[in-house]
């Protein structure tokens, strides 16, 4: 009897020490809200047009609200390598002068539960770690284009 209560104290031993990652991806969210926006933007964008061939010119006039326009100064759209999804990567560079704390998400909006930073992002990491400060991932059309998960590149300290 007793060596069946060890691996269950063990186990609830390590995971209540651990910080959850929800937590640490809420934080991580609620400092880049203009990131967050720009997902939604860029879903609700290829959902309407089902164009997935666009520029960040393009974007911002379909910005209503104008919560991207000074945020970000790049944007390319490639295909997500991923094998077993598949989809779409949206690379996204900030501008000089970017004010996230001004952007307010809409009741709408929340922080999607996959994000978090790496190091290196893209399929090609030198390049694209070099040109962009992170990348966001959808769905095919035929799965609505959700949002599977935002990356960004760790700042270097």
């Amino acid at each position: 009897m007793l060596f069946r209560l060890i691996p269950l104290i063990i186990i609830l031993s390590v995971s209540c020490r651990t910080t959850s990652k929800t937590a640490q991806m809420k934080a991580i969210g609620e400092d880049n809200r203009d990131i967050v926006a720009l997902s939604y933007l860029i879903r609700d964008y290829m959902r309407q047009t089902d164009n997935t061939n666009f520029s960040l010119s393009e974007l911002i006039k379909y910005d209503t609200l104008g919560r991207v326009t000074n945020n970000f100064s790049k944007l390319m759209v490639a295909n997500w390598p991923n094998v077993w999804r598949g989809g779409y990567a949206v690379y996204f560079k900030f501008s000089d002068n970017r004010n996230k704390d001004l952007v307010k998400l809409t009741e709408t909006e929340r922080i999607p539960w996959k994000l978090k930073t790496k190091e290196n992002i893209g399929r090609n990491d030198e390049q694209l770690s070099q040109k962009f400060d992170g990348e966001i991932h959808l769905y095919y059309p035929e799965r609505h284009y959700h949002i599977v998960e935002i990356i960004l590149r760790k700042p270097e300290n």
